[in-house]
């Protein structure tokens, strides 16, 4: 699994036949979120967006050298780089474009649903969380 930088393009590659490309240059967003997962489990990630409903993640452990960070600062003119390293929660953060760098990416909201059995009556409801954008970040999809 590794995570590089080719010609103007950033490439994820789990495996030869699982990968994700992505143009630098068409680059919106670039963010970083922790989970408590960890250490038996991934639980840093690197979030890379082009569209509002489409990002890609990479693990931490992908990025093999920190030359990543200074060559993909050098192509998008701007410093970034990861900044919750030492995170054991749930955080996100922007990292790129530098008006939105340390604010929320993420937020968590609840969907809640009607109970479907009698089981979810009595111990809890069918709530579910969802992953979404924050305002700020969803605005970058739709500025001119």
């Amino acid at each position: 699994m590794k995570l590089t930088i080719e010609a103007n393009q950033v490439i994820y590659e789990m495996d030869p036949r699982n990968k994700w490309v992505m143009d630098i240059g068409k680059i919106k967003f670039i963010g970083e979120d922790t989970t408590a997962n960890g250490p038996w489990e991934p639980d840093y990630f690197f979030v890379f967006a082009e569209k509002e409903n489409e990002w890609w993640q990479a693990p931490n452990e992908a990025v093999k050298e920190m030359g990543f960070w200074t060559q993909l600062s050098e192509k998008l003119n701007c410093e970034v780089g990861p900044t919750l390293a030492a995170s054991t929660q749930w955080a996100t953060k922007v990292l790129y474009p530098v008006s939105l760098a340390g604010q929320e990416m993420f937020e968590i909201i609840q969907i809640d649903q009607k109970s479907k059995s009698f089981w979810q009556r009595i111990f809890g409801s069918a709530a579910t969380e969802r992953l979404v954008l924050t305002e700020n970040v969803r605005k970058l999809f739709h500025q001119g």
